[in-house]
């Protein structure tokens, strides 16, 4: 590391002296000199989308600075963005830094490096740029593009990206992302949650984002938490912290988390061992972890979608179901512009998997809390989740019934490559379960190509056809990756051959918007008691339940009449033996 300073600073001072005396390029520069020696080279950069992610991007990194000034802050996190005409801006940000304590027979405690965050804005749609960190060696140029703007007017389709969760750090979570980067069509990333599984070992989040940053870096990648990311505090029960510190969505307003005093004393051992401790990650779980990360909607060409957390409270009068249904009504006056919906959430409220059915949030958040009900009355098209280790896709369903007049898709895509492995364990299936595959690792690829279609692809691997990169072509790749700042690219694993992926299941999906063009008026919000039933009687089902009652009481009455006769018969009978007994009785007397 110090090696790699002291190259950065000689190259710095050389390229500050060519440069011209008071150009903007030459102060940046300059500048870079003393952060090469100060704080090091920034490392796990990454990109996420703005409030519109055709005009707004944010970058985050982290470096080894061990200072916590504002002064200092002020220095090191900026970023020069150029543009293709040249013009070259200069934007800042904040730093931040956050400690970790697990338990002290595990993990024990943890401080983050210093965590850089700059937001920026005004940028133009559909637009490639370049960008510089302070600390990065010169020469070096970061890419990335903004999205499309659409309006009623403008329609610049297909608008394409790709769906992932349950990532993890596996060798084929690398495949995963490399599978990813090698899409040339994405223009954004969903991960429908966990995504390190650090699970309370908060140096696996920096090799996470160490293993993402040749594609975290050049896409926007948007993330919900996850059970991964619950991640107790064994002292305080608070939760969430590292993936708050370490994200940058387009937050409403500051996060607003209270302890669970519940997972005070928790653990979270891997491998995992039996322990009389809680969960730090629990399977289910509930608690109080408002805005910031939590939940957030941001616009992404002709899509609005919106990130809900399946761990924080969904009640009626609660933070995040008062904000969800302020958007969906906002979000309801402007679909003529942004036709598509789609709503991104860990737990699955859809399953057919034995692995995480019925788990006490999901059916929460769906039934009592009325959010599947949200979901139909305001036409949401596709709703994205993970936490089961398997892939499953729904036909357009509703209370339990496949209604293709204007229900959502609901798509479970866990299979990221997650160390935990498959969830292979199913239950019967019910009708809505369209595909299922509990064998494979995979991520999906979703292509808007008009205002009413879509067309999902499960991507799988398949060994039948040419990989998707030689040897040579993963090399190019690499390397590219590497001049532009990840140097997780520099690892051997990035140039070996690609195996393809093709579908293993596709299909093309209806726009409810346009199946259901007559937004509903909002309900009343559901009052608290036990959840609705999950599916109605029809009349005929209800005409064989009748019949069914008919029959067992018939059946009931002709047992008594027959017990009837039979108790008559056998008093009769009894009357007569007891007659002759006293009969017999009498006759022997007169003989006497």
């Amino acid at each position: 590391r110090l090696a790699e300073r002291a190259l950065a600073l000689c190259s710095c001072c050389a390229a500050a002296a060519a440069a011209p005396r008071g150009a903007s390029a030459a102060e940046f520069v300059a500048s870079q000199a003393l952060a090469a020696v100060a704080v090091g080279r920034p490392e796990q950069v990454a990109l996420a989308a703005g409030a519109d992610a055709a005009r707004e991007v944010s970058v985050t990194w982290l470096t080894d600075d061990t200072r916590d000034d504002a002064a200092s802050c002020e220095e090191v996190a900026r970023v020069n963005v150029s543009s293709v005409s040249g013009t070259e801006t200069a934007f800042s940000g904040e730093c931040l830094r956050y400690s970790y304590e697990a338990s002290p027979e595990t993990f024990g405690n943890y401080t983050s490096g210093r965590i850089h965050r700059v937001r920026i804005r005004g940028l133009e749609p559909s637009s490639n740029y370049t960008y510089r960190i302070f600390g990065d060696p010169p020469g070096l140029e970061r890419r990335f593009s903004t999205l499309a703007a659409f309006s009623a007017s403008s329609r610049p389709y297909p608008f394409v990206f790709g769906v992932i969760g349950d990532l993890g750090q596996t060798a084929d979570s690398e495949e995963t992302v490399r599978h990813l980067d090698a899409d040339p069509s994405l223009q954004l990333i969903l991960h429908a949650g966990d995504m390190a599984y650090a699970d309370s070992d908060s140096r696996r989040w920096d090799t996470f984002f160490a293993k993402v940053e040749p594609l975290a870096s050049r896409l926007q990648w948007m993330v919900c938490p996850g059970n991964h990311e619950i991640e107790s505090n064994f002292f305080t029960g608070e939760s969430f912290v590292p993936y708050e510190a370490h994200y940058a969505m387009p937050a409403l307003k500051p996060a607003v988390m209270e302890p669970s005093v519940a997972q005070i004393g928790c653990e979270h051992p891997w491998p995992w061992r039996m322990h009389t401790s809680p969960e730090c990650s629990p399977s289910e779980f509930l608690s109080s972890y408002d805005w910031g990360n939590s939940f957030y909607a941001f616009t992404a060409g002709p899509a609005r979608i919106i990130s809900l957390n399946s761990y924080t409270n969904s009640g009626p009068g609660t933070a995040m179901q008062t904000w969800l249904r302020q958007e969906l009504e906002a979000t309801a006056s402007i679909r003529a512009e942004m036709p598509w919906l789609i709503v991104m959430m860990h737990c699955p409220f859809y399953t057919s998997n034995k692995a995480h059915s019925g788990e006490r949030q999901a059916v929460l958040m769906r039934d009592q809390h009325g959010f599947e009900k949200l979901f139909r009355d305001y036409n949401v098209s596709l709703v994205l989740t993970g936490h089961v280790h398997a892939y499953e896709r729904t036909a357009p369903v509703y209370l339990n019934v496949s209604d293709t007049a204007g229900a959502p898709t609901y798509i479970t895509i866990g299979d990221g490559g997650n160390r935990e492995g498959h969830s292979d364990r199913w239950l019967a299936r019910p009708e809505w379960a369209a595909f299922r595959n509990g064998t494979h690792f995979g991520h999906g690829r979703v292509e808007l190509v008009n205002d009413t279609h879509l067309l999902w692809q499960w991507m799988q691997n398949d060994g039948t056809v040419r990989p998707r990169l030689d040897v040579a072509e993963a090399t190019k790749v690499a390397e590219e990756h590497m001049r532009r700042g990840a140097l997780e690219a520099a690892r051997p694993s990035w140039r070996h051959p690609l195996a393809a992926r093709a579908p293993g299941d596709e299909v093309w999906i209806a726009n409810p918007q346009h199946l259901a063009p007559v937004v509903p008026t909002p309900s009343p919000r559901p009052s608290p008691g036990p959840p609705s039933p999950r599916k109605s009687l029809g009349g005929w089902q209800i005409g064989l339940i009748v019949l069914g009652v008919l029959m067992a009481l018939g059946s009931l009455l002709t047992f008594v009449l027959f017990a009837w006769r039979r108790c008559m018969k056998g008093r009769a009978a009894h009357v007569a033996r007891r007659e002759a007994f006293l009969r017999d009785a009498s006759e022997l007397a007169t003989a006497s």
